[in-house]
């Protein structure tokens, strides 16, 4: 692997499990990592956007909307775990009556779990602030860290490293890792028939209530149960995940072929066949140094099976 891919796909897994992390203690009502979180993005941030941010806290002021501002840079932070809009406005409009809005060009709100979609693009009267370029996530932080040159690519790496030892025996990275890691190697398999495809659309009624209505009960529990687990995590993955066009192609026409060969070895037995595919991938990722998660390899190649990418209904055809 590049030192730069590993690079990216670490900081990816440690800006993730950060977010996880806010996510939950905040459903819970414990708000101490929020704190931490000021402290640990005002380094990073620095770092990412060459700034020279500090933190408000730090200097016993109580500067109402923003938690890092640099002066000289004339650009403020606010960093937040709520995604609501009304949070968004109510920054804006308080950040508007405190006398730093006449020392800032610029007011970012960071959202340490993940930002929403939207309506309006921008918000403020006195102060504008654009919804779409302004309101960031980790997301955003990988696709810009991404395009960084190497010494600073590293650089971000190695902060990371130190301010997050251990995070990678964390529950999220590895079902993070598993999901990523399955992404990875289907999207850039080569394989004899990269390029031809099915006739066919998602079909999640006729392929589990009809094709395969023996197995419906065990399939669907299985389904179900894994679901609340790791759907927003392939959620989260897909929308920020940059693969391409063709290598998604890629993916969703091996993915087709190897599934029915296995299915055929498995004389039509859709739990044998799905059975042997984990094992297949468990082994694959082991091979590529991915600690995985077996539930989470089922349940991706089950949400497959639900949108036809994994045992295809009908004849596959040359495009």
């Amino acid at each position: 692997m590049l030192k730069r891919q590993e690079y990216i796909q670490d900081i990816t897994t440690k800006l993730a499990t950060l977010a996880h992390k806010v996510e939950l203690n905040s459903s819970l009502n414990l708000t101490d990592i929020n704190i931490h979180a000021e402290y640990f993005f005002c380094g990073l941030l620095n770092i990412i956007y060459d700034l020279s941010l500090t933190n408000l806290n730090s200097l016993k002021i109580n500067a109402k909307s923003i938690d890092l501002i640099d002066i000289e840079n004339k650009m403020a932070i606010q960093v937040t775990s709520t995604s609501e809009l009304f949070k968004i406005k109510k920054t804006i409009d308080g950040f508007i009556e405190t006398e730093n809005v006449k020392k800032i060009d610029r007011l970012i709100v960071l959202i340490l779990t993940k930002k929403k979609k939207y309506k309006s693009e921008s918000y403020g009267k006195e102060f504008i602030i654009s919804l779409k370029d302004d309101v960031i996530d980790y997301t955003d932080l990988v696709k810009k860290i991404a395009a960084l040159p190497p010494a600073k690519l590293q650089k971000v790496h190695g902060y990371l490293s130190s301010e997050m030892q251990g995070e990678k025996s964390q529950r999220v990275p590895k079902e993070v890792n598993t999901l990523l890691g399955m992404i990875k190697i289907l999207s850039s398999e080569d394989h004899p028939m990269c390029g031809n495809g099915f006739l066919e659309e998602p079909d999640p009624n006729g392929k589990i209530n009809m094709r395969f209505s023996a197995y419906r009960d065990y399939l669907m529990e299985i389904y179900v149960s894994l679901m609340s687990i790791y759907a927003g995590i392939l959620t989260e993955i897909s929308n920020s995940n940059d693969t391409g066009t063709l290598n998604i192609n890629k993916l969703s026409a091996y993915l087709k072929r190897y599934s029915n060969a296995v299915l055929d070895e498995s004389n039509g037995d859709p739990v044998s066949a799905l059975n042997k595919m984990t094992e297949y991938y468990s082994s694959r990722l082991l091979a590529e140094g991915i600690e995985y998660d077996d539930a989470a390899i089922q349940y991706y190649l089950i949400e497959n099976m639900i949108r036809c990418n994994v045992f295809p209904n009908k004849v596959a055809v040359s495009c």
